[in-house]
């Protein structure tokens, strides 16, 4: 008996749960419960009833951040449109930015804690740069947190010819928050302090004072359109990252293994291309592990950041290495070059010809013994050449212009018809063993 009543309440608590499903998925978000199982219910189960009351889910979401934060993440219907446009417009953005922020975060974090900050203000480094940390803007900001020059050079960030340290991770941050600290001692507000790291403090004062409002939604109106959209991108960007898989975005496959460093003293200049064959390391690391360092070159005492095994490995070889930079800095060990002889043509001069084999004048200078920029039609110089870019140089691509061959005609007279062609260029393309022509033959012309 007991036992027929006990599977019979088991019965109907299974058809209780069976008819309640839908309204569990319902309040999930609510509830705060996030397993991937009931995020597959919301996402599929449930799409009607999250679009007809899209407005409340996110004012909720938006809502749990501001439990967290001191930064007012506020809902509105421009924080709507700028959410729906990463959806639209930028879903692989926000996928590459969860993969990529499982280096950077950490960094960023670290020093944001260090100085009190929110830590919510590491997704403004998505808005600045989308996390790299050789972004440039037109106006001239570089790297994670876009600092304009003056700014960085305020906050003890070094840029000479051959480091930027605006692209430092550690050193931009570090700086990053120190002006953080600074506009909130001005401002008290921190949708009021994203608006002057964008629009600068001193305009934002202006129009704090000539409008009389007090706060960022209210002076919205007022402000130019780049800082006025500023802050809805950042809660945008802010709420994504944070419900990403509510969306069914996931870390892309582009990621940064973190490997063990260390940093190292080089006491001579050298090359990242050198560099990566001594110390059997890639370029691509050289580069990710040292950003702020310019023109893809090491200058003399620079600290030098490479996996441990690599700075081991180089350090135990460092005579026979030092040895060997010397070698290729003599031109004696040609790595990825060529020795080029260049027989200088009218209307040559140094700049021209480093412009064309990317070289420098004085480099052009060093290696000929040249006293002086002046040259001579006929003059013989000696050139090392990056194989890449003499490899570019002589890939002459065939135009639609075909010429044919008149009596009397000669290649040079047939190269000034066009400009940027050479004899040399024409009789390559066309394979021609000598300057005589045939008349009636037909001859392409390469393409400027």
């Amino acid at each position: 008996m007991n036992r027929y009543l006990f599977l019979f309440s088991f019965f109907f608590l299974f058809l209780s749960l069976q008819n309640n499903v839908s309204l569990f998925a319902i309040n999930l978000d609510s509830t705060a419960i996030n397993t991937s199982e009931n995020v597959d219910k919301l996402k599929n189960e449930n799409t009607e009833y999250f679009e007809n009351n899209k407005a409340q889910i996110i004012t909720n979401r938006l809502q749990k951040l501001n439990n967290i934060s001191s930064i007012n993440y506020s809902y509105n219907k421009t924080v709507q449109s700028f959410i729906d446009a990463y959806l639209i417009k930028n879903k692989q953005l926000i996928s590459r930015m969860l993969s990529l922020s499982s280096y950077y975060f950490p960094i960023f974090e670290q020093t944001l804690d260090k100085y009190d900050l929110p830590l919510e203000l590491k997704y403004l480094a998505i808005v600045e740069s989308a996390l790299n940390p050789n972004a440039r803007s037109k106006s001239g900001a570089r790297g994670l947190w876009q600092f304009m020059y003056p700014t960085g050079k305020q906050y003890g960030l070094e840029v000479n010819s051959y480091i930027d340290e605006r692209r430092d991770p550690f050193k931009s941050t570090e700086a990053a928050c120190q002006y953080f600290v600074k506009l909130y001692d001005m401002f008290g507000d921190w949708n009021l302090v994203l608006a002057a790291y964008n629009g600068g403090p001193g305009y934002i004062q202006r129009k704090l004072i000539s409008t009389g409002k007090d706060n960022f939604w209210d002076l919205r109106p007022y402000l130019r359109r780049e800082t006025r959209n500023y802050i809805p991108s950042f809660v945008a960007v802010s709420y994504l990252m944070t419900y990403a898989n509510y969306y069914d975005i996931h870390p892309d496959t582009l990621q940064i293994k973190p490997v063990p460093t260390d940093t190292f003293t080089i006491n001579c200049q050298i090359s990242f291309s050198l560099l990566s064959t001594v110390a059997c390391v890639s370029i691509h690391e050289i580069k990710r592990l040292n950003p702020s360092y310019k023109n893809d070159m090491f200058p003399l005492y620079s600290n030098v950041n490479l996996p441990s095994d690599c700075v081991n490995d180089y350090l135990l070889n460092f005579e026979s290495n030092k040895d060997f930079v010397t070698a290729v800095d003599n031109k004696e060990i040609l790595i990825d070059e060529v020795r080029f002889l260049y027989i200088a043509e009218d209307g040559d001069y140094l700049g021209k010809i480093a412009s064309k084999f990317k070289l420098k004048v004085f480099q052009i200078q060093k290696w000929n013994r040249l006293k002086s920029s002046k040259l001579k039609i006929g003059d013989k110089l000696v050139l090392y050449v990056s194989t890449s870019v003499l490899d570019d140089i002589n890939r002459i691509e065939a135009s639609e212009l075909e010429y044919i061959v008149r009596k009397g005609d000669t290649l040079w007279e047939i190269s000034q018809m066009y400009d940027g062609v050479s004899v040399s260029k024409i009789k390559q393309l066309n394979k021609l063993k000598s300057n005589n022509l045939k008349p009636g033959s037909r001859i392409l012309i390469p393409k400027a």
